[in-house]
C-alpha cells in the first residue's frame, strides 16, 4: 500500500510546480486539489470524521486575542429560566401537541401550544409576549413544579454578565453599544420593521440562506453603524447566530481578532448545549451549507468551505464578514441562555483597535 505516499508526493511536487509557473490558478482549483490531497491518507491512518476534523480545526485557529478587555457594557435585567421539556408542559396542561402556528402575542394556553409547536418543527428557538397575567402564571406555576424542572439564572444581561464576569480583567462600565449579537428572529424583525432589504429568510432544512442573512447585516451596519466619520453611531459589530451557522461582520479598521471571535462562539454553542468542556465528535453533528452566495441583492461570490480551514472570509464595501459552522449537538441538556453565552464568548476572543474607539 506504499504507492498511496508516492502518489500523494508527486501530486504536491506537481501542484506546486503548477502555481509557481501559474500563480493566477483559482482559488476554487487550489482548494478543490487541497480537499483531494487530504483524502489521501496513508493506510492505517484513522479515518476522521468530519465533525473530528472541524473541532480540531477550531483549536487550532482560536487564539487569545493580545489586548484583553478592561471595559464591559452592563445592562439592567434578570430572570429566573425554567428549563424542562415542552411536550411534558403542554400535556401537564391538558394540550395535545398539533397544529403548529405562529402567534407574535400569545393571548391564550392554545396560542402558546401552537406556537411551540410551530417552532418545535423548524428546529429553531422563539420569543413571545404572553398578554394574559393570570394565565401566564397559571403556566409558570405548571412549569416550576414539573417534575424534574431545572432553575437557572436568566436574562440576557444577567447571563452575559455571568460570562464576562469571570474575566479578571474585566471590571470598569463600557458605557456605549459598539456590539450586538442577533439570532435569525431578531435579524428578521429588524429588516420588517424599518423596511430592510428581505421581508423573509429564506431557508433550506431549516437552515437560514447566507446570502440573505449577509444582505441584511451588510444593510444594518451602513443604515445604522458607524461607516463613516460622521456617522454619530457607534456600532461597527454584528454577531449573527442560528442553530447551523454563525457569522461576524465588522466594520473595517475597529476590530480585530474576528476569525478566533466567531470560531470561539460556535465552538461553545457546541460544547454548552452538549453540557461537555470540549466538543464531543460523537454528541454533535454537522448541518451547515458548505457552498453558499455571498448576497442576494448585490455582487455575490460563491464560497466553498474547506473544514480544516473552517472560517470563510470576505468583505463588501468596507464590511467584513466571517462565516463558520457550528457543530450541532444530537441530545442537547440545555438551550436556554445559549445565544448570550455564543455572543460573551465571540466578545472575549475580540479586540479593539483603540484608537478608533471612544471609551
Amino acid at each position: 500500500m506504499w504507492y498511496r505516499t508516492v502518489i500523494v508526493g508527486i501530486v504536491a511536487v506537481s501542484v506546486g510546480f503548477w502555481y509557481n509557473s501559474r500563480p493566477e490558478l483559482p482559488e476554487t482549483v487550489l482548494q478543490y486539489l487541497s480537499n483531494s490531497l487530504s483524502m489521501l491518507q496513508p493506510p492505517g491512518s484513522p479515518e476522521r470524521s468530519v465533525e473530528q476534523t472541524l473541532a480540531s480545526a477550531w483549536d487550532t485557529l482560536i487564539t487569545v486575542p493580545v489586548r484583553q478587555w478592561r471595559r464591559v457594557a452592563v445592562g439592567v435585567n434578570a430572570c429566573v429560566d425554567i428549563v424542562l421539556s415542552g411536550i411534558g408542559l403542554l400535556q401537564a396542561l391538558a394540550l395535545e401537541p398539533s397544529g403548529g402556528q405562529d402567534y407574535e402575542i400569545l393571548r391564550t394556553k392554545e396560542d402558546l401550544k401552537q406556537t411551540f409547536v410551530f417552532f418545535l418543527e423548524k428546529g429553531v428557538a422563539a420569543e413571545r409576549f404572553y398578554s394574559d397575567k393570570v394565565t401566564f402564571q397559571q403556566i409558570a406555576r405548571a412549569a416550576s413544579e414539573y417534575p424534574g424542572a431545572q432553575h437557572f439564572v436568566g436574562g440576557n444581561a444577567a447571563l452575559i454578565g455571568q460570562k464576562l464576569a469571570r474575566n479578571p480583567n474585566l471590571t470598569q462600565v463600557f458605557p456605549v453599544v459598539h456590539s450586538i449579537g442577533l439570532n435569525e428572529q431578531e435579524l428578521l424583525f429588524i429588516s420588517k420593521s424599518v423596511s430592510g432589504p428581505h421581508l423573509s429568510l429564506l431557508s433550506r432544512d431549516g437552515v437560514p440562506d447566507v446570502g440573505v442573512v449577509s444582505d441584511i447585516i451588510f444593510w444594518i451596519l451602513k443604515e445604522f453603524g458607524k461607516t463613516d466619520s460622521k456617522s454619530r453611531s457607534n456600532l461597527t459589530r454584528i454577531h449573527f447566530h442560528t442553530l447551523a451557522y454563525h457569522i461576524l461582520a465588522t466594520v473595517g479598521g475597529f476590530w480585530e481578532n474576528q476569525v478566533s471571535s466567531v470560531a470561539a462562539g460556535a465552538r461553545v454553542a457546541g460544547t454548552k448545549a452538549c453540557g461537555t468542556d470540549s466538543i464531543d465528535s460523537k454528541r454533535v453533528f454537522l448541518k451547515a451549507p458548505l457552498e453558499f452566495s455571498t448576497s442576494k441583492t448585490a455582487e455575490s461570490t460563491c464560497i466553498s468551505l474547506n473544514l480544516s480551514r473552517p472560517v470563510a472570509e470576505w468583505h463588501r464595501d468596507d464590511i467584513y464578514f466571517y462565516f463558520t459552522p457550528v457543530l450541532i449537538c444530537r441530545d442537547p441538556l440545555r438551550t436556554v441562555g445559549l445565544g448570550d453565552a455564543i455572543s460573551a464568548e465571540g466578545l472575549l476572543y475580540s479586540s479593539v483597535i483603540q484608537d478608533k474607539f471612544i471609551l
